[in-house]
Order: C-alpha cells, then structure tokens, then sequence
C-alpha cells in the first residue's frame, strides 16, 4: 500500500493508538496506567470505565483489551505497581537487613513516605476494602491481595528471626496479619488526621510489639533483665528482635 510522502498510513496510526506498535507496547500500558489513576481519583472505583480509561490515555479500547481483561485487572496492576511493590521493599528490607541493622524506623518511614506518595492510590484502596466487604465478585480478588502480602510479610519475619537468633514463639502468619492491619489502619489515619500520625509511630509500636516476643522467647526474668539493661542505656543479651 503506498502512501503520501508526509502522512501517515490508516494502518500505523492505528498501530499507534492501539498501542500495539512495536515501539509503543512499553510505552501503552504506562500511560493505560496513569490514565486509570487520573479516572479513578475523579470517579472512584465504580464511577470508572475502562472505556473513559482509554479516552483519557488517547488509546482505543482495543489498546486496554491487549494489556488488561478488566477493570479490576487494571486496578490490580496499578496497585501492585505503585502500593505492593514498594511495601514488598520494605518486607526485604526487614529480611535481608544483617542481623545488627536496625529496621522498624526505616520501615515507618517507608510506610509514611508510600501514603504521602501515594495518597490517592491509598485511599482507593480503602474504597476496594468497602467494595470487596459487600461485593462477593470482588472479595476473591481482593484477599488474594491480602493472601499475597501476608505470605511475603510471614516470610520476612521468619528469616529476621532466624537471622538474629531470637526464636519466633508466636505463628508468623498471624502475626503478619496483625501488622498489616496495623499499617492499614495507620495509613487510614493519616489521610484523615496526619498531624497524629508521624512517621515514627509505626516504628515505635513495632519496637513494642517485638520486644514483648524477644521476653517471651527469653523467659520472664530475662525480659526483666533486658528492661532494667535498656533504662540504663545498654542492649541486654537476648536483643531487640524489632532491632533484628
């Protein structure tokens, strides 16, 4: 087929728009991406379309399709992409730091950093929480999520404590899931009310929350030696396991 010196073919330009072109396959769900933050921020979860989605990122509908089946499916990647990924970081962080690295400040940090970063994502995560609770086609979706940081978030904390030798007397996953509730519930907090939440206190109530496994692990009267050790400004033997 030829064409017009200066113009471009029907057949490019819709390679183009779809998305599919070679050199904008990279480039299509990126902006299919962005596009859906913009839509949902405005609209909401319900409110949104991947047809309005499409519009927004000046692709076809057909450009959605060959990247994303649905909605959710966008939504999915979209959080995952900006929200679980990072959060994940900060679970390798508390895994693979050496065993004297200190970890529940940085992680506090890094939660504070996400929910400034990503406030709008946040709080459409929120909106997926009210969805999936009274919605069953949503649920599944929404506790694989869950299922799936819970798992990472297990897995650190066994290899922290496996690292600095503090033994780990209460179930991993349970344990996970009460701190990811914590996170939640911090973050929930934060958007509405940040002058109560600082970027310390997630670290803090960490610190709490670890140092009661460490006395356990270690017998009542040892966790009564390492509080009288710690007042006086001395680590005590069995260690801080948040510090692990």
């Amino acid at each position: 087929m030829s064409t017009v010196p200066g113009r471009t073919s029907p057949t490019s330009a819709s390679q183009r728009r779809d998305g599919r072109h070679a050199e904008l396959r990279g480039t299509a769900r990126e902006r299919l991406l962005n596009a859906a933050l913009a839509e949902l921020r405005e609209r909401g979860y319900e409110g949104s379309s991947l047809e309005a989605i499409a519009r927004r990122a000046g692709l076809t509908r057909g450009a959605v399709y060959w990247n994303f089946h649905s909605k959710l499916e966008l939504f999915v990647a979209l959080l995952e992409q900006r929200v679980d990924g990072p959060a994940r970081e900060l679970m390798r962080l508390t895994e693979t730091a050496p065993p004297e690295t200190l970890t529940a400040g940085a992680v506090s940090h890094g939660l504070g950093r996400l929910v400034r970063e990503q406030r709008d994502l946040i709080m459409l995560l929120f909106e997926y929480w009210a969805l999936a609770v009274r919605d069953p086609n949503l649920r599944p979706s929404f506790n694989e999520r869950q299922k799936l940081l819970r798992n990472a978030l297990a897995r650190a904390l066994e290899s922290r404590h496996a690292h600095t030798g503090v033994p780990l007397v209460y179930p991993a996953e349970r344990l996970a899931t009460a701190i990811l509730a914590l996170a939640n519930g911090l973050a929930m907090t934060a958007l509405a009310e940040p002058e109560a939440v600082s970027e310390q206190l997630l670290g803090e109530v960490l610190d709490l929350l670890y140092d009661g496994l460490a006395a356990r692990a270690s017998g009542a009267g040892s966790g009564r030696s390492r509080s009288t050790s710690s007042r006086a400004g001395r680590p005590s033997n069995s260690g801080r396991a948040s510090d692990r």
